[in-house]
């Protein structure tokens, strides 16, 4: 009798790692070896950290920790080389030099972010509009996603033989300059006040604020190297192409009519440049200032709605026969040059109501929007003429960055005192107590005022700080601040 031969038991399946399942097919990790030498400098990006941006002004010292961020991911970046990331590389570091070349806040802030966004986008490979903002979102997740190939890099890197003489020596280093600095500072008064001026003042009660600042930049490397070696697939949350509308009037019909209407407003835009103030006044019984006012939000948020009208058109329409494709570069094109148009018209309406108004930061800001806005359109043109615009959002966000750069070129506090200076000197208008309120970059300039005016608008003096908070506006400012000798100056309103 034969008795069957039973298979043997199958080995128990692997479980699947919990990160893995977490993240799913949008951040797969196949294999990634191990780097000890990374996490070492993502570390030592996080002691850096902790050590020079608590209790500190936005400064070079800012501006150092962040360039020590971008140079650990550069170094675990293996595209680094390619155009579109030298481009972004580029920049993010003039993005980041805000830091220390402009006191306005709100500039370095707005700076910041947008070198983030710029990152973020070239670590995930994004190409489309939703792979830009899932990368935003997906990339700080990074130091979250990254932990077991940090524990396999800690792991492997404490079995090394060449880390024992390196912390050992690390260590007996710093001994050894702790005891003689100490020695020669109790020895010398000068080399005391070196000492004060180059190592940071530790205190109990800055170890939450250092430890926080040091393990949130520390993510952040910890994001970026981890989102350089293992990117994200953010193209995968991209919508599908889906199939074209079976009907050519499905897209034509309401594209005509938008661009009927942008006709029609173009009309009357020549309507009232040739009728002249006159002709306005009787039709409408505002001033061109008030005219003017009332439409630039308008006309921005039309101008991004048109956006969105050529990006579904080009989505939908068929490309099927030649006419198909003649159909919509005309018609798009059409549209896209008549928006041209009302993007020159909303900025000839904040520069006249600018010169009516005065200058803030908020005209000026949106000003760049609008023109930006309008490059994103001659872009678009451009894409229109060969139907092919994958390259397009990348090169709306590097352009965007860049007319980023340029506002911060133009030192906008300044430029904002400059032209509200030269408007109070033509007509006695100003407002003093927006003109108090901007950055120390406008300082040089208000210094410029007459002395029976000058304390309206500098009512504070610069705040110094030690060599790692410095930045060049303050220092600028601390050349030409005065105290007013008139405390009891009478401003004109």
């Amino acid at each position: 009798m034969t008795i069957p031969a039973f298979p043997a038991p199958a080995p128990p399946a692997k479980p699947t790692p919990a990160f893995d399942v977490f993240f799913g097919d949008l951040w797969p990790e196949k294999s990634l070896a191990a780097r000890p030498r990374l996490v070492a400098a993502v570390a030592a990006v996080g002691v850096l950290a902790a050590l020079v941006l608590p209790h500190r002004q936005l400064g070079l010292g800012t501006f150092l920790v962040l360039v020590s961020v971008c140079a650990v991911v550069a170094l675990a970046d293996p595209h680094l080389r390619r155009p579109y990331h030298l481009v972004s590389a580029a920049l993010i570091l003039l993005l980041l030099s805000t830091l220390f070349l402009r006191a306005a806040e709100w500039l370095s802030l707005l700076c910041l972010l947008t070198a983030f966004v710029v990152g973020a986008t070239s670590l995930g490979g994004a190409r489309s509009v939703t792979g830009i903002v899932a990368s935003t979102g997906l990339v700080p997740i990074g130091s979250v996603r990254g932990l077991p190939w940090v524990g396999r890099s800690v792991a492997r890197g404490r079995g090394a033989r060449t880390w024992v003489p390196v912390v050992r020596t690390v260590l007996l280093s710093v001994v050894a300059v702790v005891v003689f600095v100490a020695l020669f500072a109790s020895a010398d008064a000068l080399f005391a006040r070196w000492v004060d001026a180059l190592v940071p003042d530790l205190t109990l009660a800055d170890t939450p604020a250092r430890a926080f600042a040091g393990l949130a930049l520390a993510a952040l490397t910890l994001a970026g190297v981890y989102a350089a070696l293992n990117p994200p697939l953010v193209e995968r949350l991209a919508p599908p192409p889906g199939p074209p509308v079976a009907r050519r009037f499905e897209w034509l019909v309401p594209v005509s009519l938008v661009v009927a209407v942008f006709g029609l407003f173009v009309t009357a835009q020549l309507t009232v440049m040739f009728g002249g103030h006159g002709y306005l006044r009787r039709t409408t019984g505002l001033t061109y200032a008030e005219y003017v006012h009332q439409g630039f939000g308008q006309l921005t948020v039309a101008t991004m709605l048109t956006l969105g009208v050529v990006a579904l058109t080009a989505r939908k329409a068929s490309r099927a026969r030649a006419r198909d494709r003649l159909l919509l570069r005309v018609v798009l094109g059409a549209l896209c040059l008549l928006t041209l148009i009302v993007v020159v018209s909303a900025l000839s309406r904040m520069h006249v109501y600018e010169e009516a108004y005065g200058f803030t930061r908020l005209r000026l800001l949106v000003s760049f929007f609008e023109g930006w806005l309008g490059l994103v359109l001659a872009l678009v043109v451009a894409a229109g003429v060969r139907l092919s615009g994958w390259w397009v959002p990348r090169a709306a966000l590097l352009s965007g960055a860049s007319v980023l750069v340029v506002l911060a070129a133009i030192n906008p506090d300044a430029y904002i005192a400059e032209r509200n200076i030269a408007r109070y000197e033509s007509t006695g208008k100003v407002d003093w107590h927006y003109l108090s309120q901007l950055s120390d970059d406008a300082t040089p300039v208000l210094a410029g005022l007459p002395a029976e005016v000058r304390g309206c608008a500098t009512v504070r003096p610069p705040q110094a700080g030690d060599w790692l908070a410095w930045n060049l506006g303050r220092a600028r400012a601390s050349e030409v601040w005065t105290p007013s000798l008139d405390s009891g100056v009478v401003c004109p309103s």
